[in-house]
This record gives C-alpha cells, structure tokens and sequence, in this order.
C-alpha cells in the first residue's frame, strides 16, 4: 500500500507491504505527496483487478467469455433511462472507491 506522511518537515510517499515500510520519494509540497501515494495506489488497484481478471481468463476461459457475453448483452439491452441509471450507479460507485482509497493513503496524517 502506498501513502503519504509528513517527516521533519518533509513530505513523502511510503510503500509499506504490512511488515516493512520503504520511503520513496520525496516531493516539495503535502499536496503532491498526497496525490502522487493516492495515483499509485490506484494503479496498484487497477494491477490486481487486472491480473485478477487475467486468471478467470486462464482458469475457466468459458466462464469468462460466457460473463463478458452476457455483460455486453445486458448493456445493449437497457433502455436510456436504465443505461443512465446504471452509469450514474457505477459513477458512485467509482467515487465512493476512489474516496476510500484517498481515506487510505491519508490514513497516518490523522
């Protein structure tokens, strides 16, 4: 997991794995330490839920097609008013996990 402390009056992005902490990078200002340990951590999300996907892929390629199928088709089917509903649920859904991993990174500054 990746965050953002403040040391001497220093601002950094630490990588910490649960056992052992590592700074990374120094940077200039509290902001930029906050958003550059917040746009890691999302890269580091989206590298899971990546390789996450790739293994369905590899383990049970019929199952995968089958849901991936069946998503597009559930998509073509909506009519505007449910296409919209939908977006703005996944839009929510997509700031509500962006402010949890944003809680996240900030978590030691409390």
């Amino acid at each position: 997991m990746y965050f953002s402390i403040i040391d001497n009056h220093k601002y950094w992005v630490v990588l910490s794995d649960g056992v052992v902490e590592k700074f990374i990078v120094e940077l200039p200002t509290e902001i930029l330490a906050d958003e550059v340990a917040f746009q890691l951590q999302m890269a580091w999300n989206d590298g899971e839920s990546w390789g996450e996907n790739k293994m369905k892929k590899l383990i049970d390629p019929d199952g995968f097609q089958s849901d991936t199928k069946k998503a597009i088709i559930d998509s073509q089917n909506r009519n505007p008013e449910e296409q919209a509903q939908y977006n703005a649920t996944m839009n929510a859904q997509l700031k509500e996990q962006e402010q949890n991993v944003r809680q996240q990174v900030l978590y030691l500054k409390k």
